[in-house]
């Protein structure tokens, strides 16, 4: 499965929107009143319809505005039936109409990101000739994937002020797949994640460590995680004259802890530190790279 979303807002830019259609005509609803209460932490309801790209995720729209976004993170919400009963998300079904209830604060994309729902409740099970009303939206956003590209990934966070989804730097990777019935292998040599210039590498701007969700478009079989002090870079830049010149054996790396299921990695990120994570799909093996500064 192939999601197109085009992201604007990334991780530098803060720039974060009210979840458009979901808080436009939903209701607010203010949690509390802490000191610490921000904006962007009251809770908002709205109606949507669910329907599924490909066969496993998903899109709803809400049903006030006709806006489409994906719900990132959903695991992570309560989800209930028609009867109150607790679902996983793969028992939503194309046709439902739910009640989502979150933060709404939304990454501005398209279509956009929403991981900040809470919670999710099947008001009507509706039936899935509602949803072919969206076919034509489903393959705008849609296509199977081009066997011959490796897998993709994107860095997914949330601080203070803003939901972030960040794409890595493919760095390198190996990739089979069947053309003509022939099975063909790519293999892309790039410089070591420490030989690159600092200035070329997505950058994940936060101020504490934090935990962040490497959300792959295809489930792993397994992911190792290293990392590199960028102080510790820069002075072996400045000594080998350009990062393409730096020793990588010299650098030690450490490893760093992750979490694997499915499709999604967790990990926690911290600031002063440049990251390789390497991945292992059935296809074959690619290396995503990022920096925190």
């Amino acid at each position: 499965m192939k999601l197109r979303i085009a992201i604007i807002a990334l991780a530098c830019l803060g720039a974060v929107v009210g979840i458009a259609g979901c808080t436009t005509n939903g209701t607010r609803r203010t949690e509390g009143s802490d000191a610490g209460q921000q904006e962007g932490q009251q809770e908002f309801e709205s109606t949507a319809m669910v329907l599924r790209l490909g066969d496993d995720s998903l899109l709803l729209v809400d049903r006030d505005t006709e806006t489409p976004f994906v719900p990132t993170a959903i695991g992570d919400a309560e989800i209930v039936d028609i009867d109150g009963a607790a679902i996983a998300p793969e028992d939503l079904e194309p046709g439902n109409v739910v009640r989502i209830t979150g933060n709404g604060i939304m990454l501005e994309s398209y279509p956009g990101q929403y991981p900040g729902i809470t919670r999710v409740e099947v008001i009507d099970e509706g039936a899935p000739g509602d949803a072919a009303a969206y076919d034509e939206l489903v393959s705008q956003l849609w296509s199977e994937p081009d066997p011959s590209q490796p897998a993709s990934a994107s860095l997914d966070y949330t601080t203070d002020l803003a939901a972030v989804s960040l794409m890595p730097l493919t760095n390198g990777f190996t990739w089979s797949f069947k053309e003509d019935g022939q099975m063909q292998t790519v293999v892309a040599d790039v410089p070591h994640p420490t030989q690159i210039s600092r200035d070329d590498i997505p950058d994940a701007c936060i101020d504490d460590a934090i935990e962040a969700a490497l959300a792959l478009d295809r489930p792993a079989r397994s992911v190792s995680v290293t990392r590199w002090r960028e102080d510790a870079i820069a002075a072996a830049a400045e000594k080998a004259g350009s990062p393409s010149d730096i020793d990588a054996d010299a650098l030690s790396g450490e490893q760093v802890e992750v979490a694997l299921v499915d499709s999604t990695a967790t990990l926690t990120i911290e600031p002063g530190w440049r990251y390789c994570a390497k991945v292992t799909f059935d296809e074959g093996t690619v290396s995503y790279v990022f920096t925190v500064r």
